[in-house]
């Protein structure tokens, strides 16, 4: 019997409860159990995850290996560059030194040809061969000084440069006493000086390089000057050691040592 309008609730239930328990004629679904699944091999999947495993293993092994490896290279190059560096700073002051002593040497082998050139020549003598000429240092020591303070002083010249710094100091040191009047006084006082810087007494070092300045026209007052500023430097005393550079450049414009004094204060600023 259709509906009608007295009962208007089961007109609207009706085709609600189609809708949602489906009406006869809606094809049926088939049962869950029917459903056919997909075989799986339980061994190879195992087989497959064990050789993931082993590889994904063996790749951290290899990676902590190469970490190991980029670690150890790298602490191994930054000790180099230290060392490098460390090695560089002392070469560069080494040759620094090594050049002012050399510099210092030559214009002691200037000063000794000097005194040879203006030696009186020998008388001639008429009869028989002239010899050839030669010069040799003991010769030359002879027509210098006509004594043994050259020699003495070149000896002590050569134990200074077998490092043999208490030997040369003591040598010196005896030439002072024995010439205090010499040739080589100034010259004595500057290497003793230079013994003393040797050995990283720069107190004692300073006042021997100031006593240079009491010879006057001393061939090595600018070198003197250059080692006190170097020994204020390295004291630590940083103001004393600009002033006596900046004192070099401005009392000694020409000398070989100006552009190591003008180093030395830019790298201060």
């Amino acid at each position: 019997m259709k509906p009608t309008m007295a009962n208007p609730i089961a007109a609207i239930l009706f085709p609600l409860a189609c809708i949602i328990f489906g009406c006869a004629s809606t094809p049926k679904h088939k049962p869950l159990a029917e459903t056919v699944l997909p075989e799986i091999d339980v061994v190879q999947v195992k087989e497959n995850s064990e050789e993931a495993l082993k590889i994904a293993q063996e790749t951290k092994l290899d990676v902590d290996v190469l970490n190991n490896k980029s670690t150890e290279m790298d602490n191994k190059v930054l000790a180099l560059s230290e060392d490098v560096s460390s090695v560089s700073l002392a070469k560069i002051e080494e040759i620094e030194n090594r050049l002012t002593l050399l510099v210092e040497a030559f214009k002691d082998l200037q000063a000794q040809v000097t005194a040879l050139q203006n030696a009186p020549a020998p008388k001639s003598v008429k009869s028989g061969p002239v010899a050839p000429a030669t010069f040799s240092p003991s010769g030359a020591s002879k027509v210098l000084l006509g004594s043994t303070e050259y020699d003495t002083y070149q000896n002590a010249l050569r134990v200074f440069n077998t490092r043999n710094y208490d030997q040369a100091l003591k040598i010196f040191s005896d030439i002072l006493k024995q010439y205090p009047q010499g040739s080589y006084s100034d010259n004595c006082e500057y290497w003793i000086g230079e013994c003393y810087y040797a050995q990283r007494d720069y107190a004692n070092a300073i006042a021997s390089f100031k006593k240079v300045f009491d010879f006057k026209n001393s061939a090595k007052a600018d070198a003197s000057q250059l080692k006190i500023g170097m020994s204020y430097m390295k004291m630590g005393q940083t103001a004393l050691a600009k002033t006596e550079l900046k004192f070099l450049i401005d009392r000694y414009p020409a000398s070989a040592y100006v552009s190591r004094a003008q180093k030395y204060l830019s790298e201060m600023k």
